[in-house]
């Protein structure tokens, strides 16, 4: 069995001289819970929960040919790390995921033995969620005035995916409104006045930066929207999206692009 590749900032922890044993990473992020006290009983009600941050820890040895070499080798990895934030990528499974992440310790415990090898525990503070490098794309072909469909979102934490309607071929008559349905979270989202008449028309709904544009051919425009930002749930989601216009002749692709996202 292969050891498990793991680097920050580009740094690599895992070859001939860092030899990286334990990495410590499959806990749960910290998570703040809001409570309300029930009045004049016991218990209490939960307001809100959410996660802050996680830490991630490696331990192993680090070696070299002569005691100059291992502390050269040493300082060249304090100054990869002192940066503010980088990705800290581990490999889970053939596949990588990355965190965005910051070194709080460095702890190196030299005892008068170690002269070409050198024990090391490196403390990183991340961002509470760990992202796959390459995204995920769920794609469909709506010619219905409204189609209930389902995405199924991998992953253990809720991604932040771009949704975009892409107008295929000439409809009949503009799309002037769509609306988006999360049937399992009831999150609907809805935006009107548009005019989607020309192939490549698009409309565009950024969950993460919560950004809505449209294009029609020349340059993206900002406009409102009606409604909440849908959110996903992990696993099978079902929705509902409708179309206002396009006449009786008119084909939309919708896509769901995100990064896979892990607790």
């Amino acid at each position: 069995m292969s050891a498990k590749a793991i680097s920050f900032n580009n740094y690599d922890f895992q070859d001939e001289n860092w030899r990286t044993q334990d990495i410590i990473y499959r806990n749960l992020p910290e998570k703040t819970i809001d409570l309300e006290p029930l009045s004049r009983r016991d218990g209490f009600r939960i307001v809100n929960s959410y996660y802050t941050q996680k830490q991630i820890t490696i331990s192993g040895t680090v070696i070299d040919t002569s005691e100059a070499n291992l502390r050269a080798r040493v300082d060249n990895m304090k100054r990869a790390l002192q940066i503010n934030d980088a990705n800290l990528d581990i490999d889970d499974g053939g596949s990588t995921v990355r965190w965005t992440a910051s070194v709080s310790s460095i702890n190196i415990p030299e005892q008068h033995y170690h002269i070409t090898h050198l024990p090391f525990n490196i403390t990183f503070l991340c961002q509470p969620f760990g992202e796959s490098t390459s995204a995920t794309t769920d794609t469909n072909s709506v010619t219905t005035a409204s189609e209930t469909d389902i995405v199924v979102i991998i992953g253990s934490a809720r991604p932040k995916p771009i949704i975009t309607w892409t107008v295929i071929g000439t409809p009949s008559s503009a799309i002037t409104g769509i609306s988006f349905t999360n049937n399992n979270t009831s999150d609907t989202f809805e935006v009107t006045g548009l005019v989607l008449s020309g192939d490549g028309d698009y409309f565009e709904l950024d969950t993460k930066e919560m950004t809505t544009v449209y294009n029609t051919g020349s340059g993206e425009v900002v406009t409102d929207f009606t409604g909440v930002i849908p959110t996903f749930i992990t696993n099978t989601n079902s929705y509902t999206l409708t179309l206002t216009g396009g006449g009786a002749s008119k084909e939309i692709l919708q896509t769901i692009v995100y990064y896979a996202s892990y607790l």
